[in-house]
């Protein structure tokens, strides 16, 4: 028995000294077969925590940033030392050098959201301090409290190496899209007085007897010269199917050598939410085509057209059309609104503004707009489903390019139709590109909840005209895509726009091959 409590002593004390030489750690294998390893030395302590219910804050979060005066004071890096932890309880621990304090936490009925508010009572008083959730984004969580605002992060490293991001400095985020829409943050307003076309169409004469006759007979031609465009000044017959997929859909909006981009986008916006208003407004006889539009002032007029599009001498079209090259109703209806600024010349269809674009059509010219970065991140849901709600023309841009959203990337001094996100997307909302691309993409750029894409977007948003009303689509959602075989003509941006927007190409993304399907007759 002695001897063998002296072989038990030596392995004891042997494996001690292995457990010596030998750092001791704690290896966590995760479900994803991850392994997080951390060595004992550096733990000071371990607990089990329940996390926070749905809907509430939760996590552990390190401080990267403490700004002074509502976000535009004084800046003070810190190394993510200072750390937040919020639980169950709910509960929030916020972790100094100086020790730790725990706060009881009593959420509004938006629980942790954007734009949210919070109280956090120390437990053992009774004094509430209140917090704005001001942006939860990636790996980021920004909290203002009084003057202050607090960036965290994720992890000690990121909160160490942040660069700081700027938001909008004034106090109030809003969370209710009747008062967002109120408030003084907009601007832009075209609405006028004189001219329910908006104010842009003010100085211009309603349409005179002469003018009704020269727009209604389709063998009048719109002025190729004035309108210049470059190396197309034919005018050259083309086949035209109204409506390739049956219904007008976004799809049919392929941009090519017009500089028209914004009626590219209200055109599209136009399919996504009025389809069956577009085929209200247009009536075909043979090869002509009549598209019931406004004048300067707002009185209804028609303008007809015929089959005859605006070609360079190769037979080359510069018009919109759909994919695989068909040209359909926005290919009318963009020849009718040449023939309509030919004859008014309130603007010229090259570098034609959205709120320009949109009255002759619907003959309403009342828009706001939102410049960029004048929105909190939470703001833009409630801008986007407020136009969208109440049917509006809504389209956007980029004043910075090269921001990845999606399968796409932004481009300056270019227009974007706003749409809806698709159900159950992580993303905030879609902004196409009327240059559109491949199946299924179509151009949709998927616009992420970060602030270096969301401050650069601005909107310019046009209200319907009353006739609109009964033919908006029920139950908009996100934009699907037709099914179509995409081809390398459906994305043909002219080398005059390409270097308009300083790029050399263009990539056409084909994404996933589709199931061909046939061609439907044209609805009339």
């Amino acid at each position: 028995m002695k001897t063998k409590r002296i072989l038990s002593t030596v392995l004891f004390m042997l494996a001690l000294s292995t457990a010596v030489m030998a750092q001791l750690r704690v290896d966590i294998t995760l479900k994803n077969k991850d392994i997080v390893s951390c060595p004992l030395d550096d733990i000071e302590y371990m607990e089990i925590v329940e996390g926070a219910a749905s809907g509430e804050l939760d996590g552990v979060w390190y401080l990267g940033w403490k700004v002074g005066n509502n976000g535009s004071g004084t800046k003070t890096h810190y190394d993510g030392s200072e750390v937040l932890v919020f639980t169950s309880g709910p509960k929030m621990k916020w972790m100094k050098s100086s020790g730790e304090t725990i706060y009881d936490l009593a959420y509004t009925e938006m629980g942790g959201a954007e734009g949210a508010t919070f109280t956090a009572t120390k437990e053992g008083t009774t004094y509430p301090y209140t917090y704005q959730i001001i942006a939860i984004e990636g790996d980021l969580l920004l909290l203002k409290q009084g003057t202050n605002r607090y960036y965290f992060y994720k992890s000690k490293d990121a909160a160490a190496l942040s660069e700081f991001v700027v938001y909008p400095t004034r106090s109030t985020i809003y969370t209710d899209a009747d008062k967002l829409w109120a408030a003084n943050i907009k601007g832009g307003s075209s609405a006028s007085q004189i001219t329910p076309m908006g104010k842009h169409f003010e100085k211009f004469n309603a349409a005179s007897e002469a003018d009704i006759a020269w727009l209604t007979n389709p063998a009048n031609q719109p002025d190729a010269d004035w309108l210049d465009i470059g190396s197309y000044k034919s005018w050259t017959a083309k086949g035209i199917n109204l409506y390739p997929f049956g219904s007008p859909v976004p799809a049919d909006v392929n941009q090519h050598s017009i500089g028209d981009c914004c009626m590219c986008a209200v055109f599209a916006s136009f399919a996504y939410i009025y389809p069956e208003w577009i085929k209200s407004i247009i009536e075909k006889n043979g090869n002509n085509y009549t598209v019931h539009m406004f004048d300067p002032q707002g009185n209804p007029i028609d303008v007809v057209v015929d089959n005859k599009l605006l070609c360079n001498s190769g037979g080359g079209c510069a018009q919109v059309s759909g994919k695989n090259g068909v040209f359909n109703w926005a290919t009318i209806m963009e020849k009718a609104l040449m023939k309509w600024e030919t004859r008014f010349k309130c603007n010229n269809i090259g570098g034609i503004g959205t709120e320009h674009a949109a009255p002759p059509f619907t003959g309403n010219g009342n828009s706001y707009s939102f410049s960029p970065d004048k929105l909190y991140n939470s703001e833009f849901d409630l801008v986007v489903d407020y136009a969208l709600s109440h049917g509006m023309i809504s389209v956007g841009g980029f004043n910075v390019g090269g921001l990845i959203c999606g399968e796409m990337e932004t481009i300056t001094g270019h227009a974007f139709t706003v749409m809806y996100p698709d159900a159950g997307a992580d993303y905030k909302f879609v902004m196409r590109n009327p240059w559109g691309s491949g199946y299924p993409t179509d151009g949709k750029l998927k616009i992420p909840n970060k602030r270096e894409v969301l401050k650069t977007i601005d909107f310019r948003l046009v209200f319907p005209g009353g006739a609109m009303a009964q033919y908006k689509k029920e139950n908009l959602g996100g934009y699907t895509p037709p099914q179509f075989i995409p081809m390398p003509m459906d994305l043909r941006p002219s080398e005059e726009m390409l270097r308009m927007y300083n790029l050399k190409s263009y990539d056409f993304h084909y994404g996933d091959e589709p199931v061909e399907e046939t061609e439907p007759e044209e609805t009339e």
